[in-house]
């Protein structure tokens, strides 16, 4: 109880507490659209997803406000049948055009991590798919940015 009323007031508030919480939701998009295009219970890339946030921050509260935010996409794309991971993915598309210095966000390595978790063979082949998209867009964008 004690956490879940934690959760939510991190959460009403990471404008104000997390320092440049855009970039960290930008990573928890990404995360969330390649979780939730593996079909299985998210709980399954649970120590995948610990693990790369903790090598994206050394610092805890950072790395635990990332998890706790793919979570909260996670939870909403499950809860709104209308907001899957493609209006997500075109969420990233409309960001990176936006700030392009985003496009850094993007680690194949990391993703290649949660999909490593991933179960069924034809969702690793639609998450390669993805993989190999965001990749790209990041180097686009790096072209972009010389």
């Amino acid at each position: 109880m004690l956490r879940s009323i934690k959760n939510y007031f991190f959460s009403a508030f990471r404008e104000i507490f997390v320092y440049h919480h855009s970039s960290l939701e930008f990573r928890a998009k990404i995360y969330a659209i390649l979780i939730v295009s593996g079909n299985e219970p998210h709980n399954h890339y649970k120590i995948a997803l610990e693990t790369v946030a903790s090598d994206i921050y050394s610092d805890s509260d950072r790395a635990n406000a990332l998890i706790m935010t793919v979570s909260e996409y996670i939870h909403i794309m499950a809860s709104k049948k209308h907001l899957g991971e493609e209006a997500l993915l075109i969420d990233v598309i409309k960001e990176l055009k936006i700030v392009p210095r985003y496009a850094l966000k993007i680690e194949p390595d990391h993703l290649i991590r949660l999909q490593a978790c991933t179960q069924n063979n034809d969702c690793k082949i639609y998450q390669e798919r993805l993989i190999d998209f965001l990749r790209q867009k990041r180097l686009d964008y790096e072209e972009f940015k010389r």
